[in-house]
């Protein structure tokens, strides 16, 4: 049996995040800017080898692979590469996706073992998604939910919060997580290249956000696992709120994540530009590097990094 995957502060790491291209349908004003550019495709891995290093780091323990972009369902060969990580029989196989895409995929997605879905949502109001996102697809963003719903998908929303921009949705984006019987989570915005210019004029604490939830419902917190990215709280006895606290509240000490990019660079950290390739690299090479990564995991949080998100996957 193969050793852990444990660093020296005796984090295990046990979820991968799979990047599975940089591109996006959307242009979120957090994440990248209108005239962003890409990665040739010709530097993706094929959908084998996402299955092949899958393979390899499930038997050093790892349970739990989310595949995120970009936008994931923009990649060709999606389809493909959900059939290569099917037979793993990973314990949890779940999607991020700004939703625009998914009512194509949601028979892929069920026949594949795709069980959980992060769905982007940051506003419900057309004219702020115009002005965040540079998109015109909220009403099937909103649509496709509600089927992924029916079909009974587990759901989680993802709202990145931004003072003066979406703000002022709090209790809406609520009302309508409840309504749908749905989990949200708040996002606080990251220090992470192309946000880094306007984070602190965005910037909201999920405390300042849990204080205004306070002033209209009862909040009782809910045990997470230690290395959860979110804390979450019932509202009332109904609908499930949880933040995402990376500024405020750093969750570095207990990360169990790793992050596989497009072009198979493994990186240790969303917040590392510095990783390892491993694209090409024969097995029989690769438990160095990943003796490597584990040395490049931060225990404490950076205060922030240039590169963009999208490159490296949220």
């Amino acid at each position: 049996m193969n050793p852990l995957l444990i660093d020296a502060y005796g984090r295990r790491i046990r979820k991968l995040r799979i990047s599975v291209t940089d591109q996006c349908n959307l242009r979120c004003r957090y994440c990248m800017p209108l005239q962003a550019t890409f990665m040739d495709k010709d530097r993706y891995l094929i959908p084998a080898q996402y299955g092949e290093i899958a393979a390899e780091l499930q038997t050093y323990g790892l349970e739990e692979i989310r595949l995120t972009g970009g936008e994931p369902l923009l990649r060709a060969e999606f389809a493909e590469i959900l059939a290569a990580l099917k037979p793993l029989g990973f314990k949890k196989l779940g999607l991020t996706t700004n939703g625009i895409l998914l009512d194509r995929y949601l028979d892929c997605l069920e026949v594949n073992g795709v069980t959980a879905l992060n769905i982007s949502l940051d506003t419900l109001n057309p004219q702020t998604f115009q002005t965040l996102a540079y998109g015109r697809d909220l009403t099937k963003i909103l649509n496709n939910i509600a089927l992924a719903r029916q079909r009974r998908f587990q759901i989680k929303l993802n709202t990145v919060i931004m003072r003066a921009i979406n703000d002022g949705e709090l209790f809406d984006l609520v009302e309508y997580a409840r309504d749908l019987d749905l989990e949200i989570r708040f996002l606080e915005v990251m220090r992470i290249g192309y946000a880094c210019q306007n984070q602190s004029q965005w910037f909201i604490s999920a405390a300042e956000l849990i204080q205004r939830l306070e002033s209209r419902y009862r909040l009782t917190p809910l045990e997470s696992p230690q290395d959860a990215t979110a804390f979450s709280y019932r509202l009332n006895g109904g609908p499930v709120v949880g933040f995402i606290a990376s500024e405020s509240q750093p969750f570095c000490g207990h990360c169990s994540r790793w992050r596989l990019g497009a072009d198979g660079t493994l990186r240790a950290c969303l917040l590392k530009e510095d990783g390892v390739n491993l694209k090409n690299i024969p097995p029989a090479r690769r438990w160095e590097l990943y003796q490597t990564l584990l040395g490049l995991k931060p225990y404490l949080r950076p205060p922030e990094v240039p590169h963009a998100m999208h490159q490296i996957g949220g």
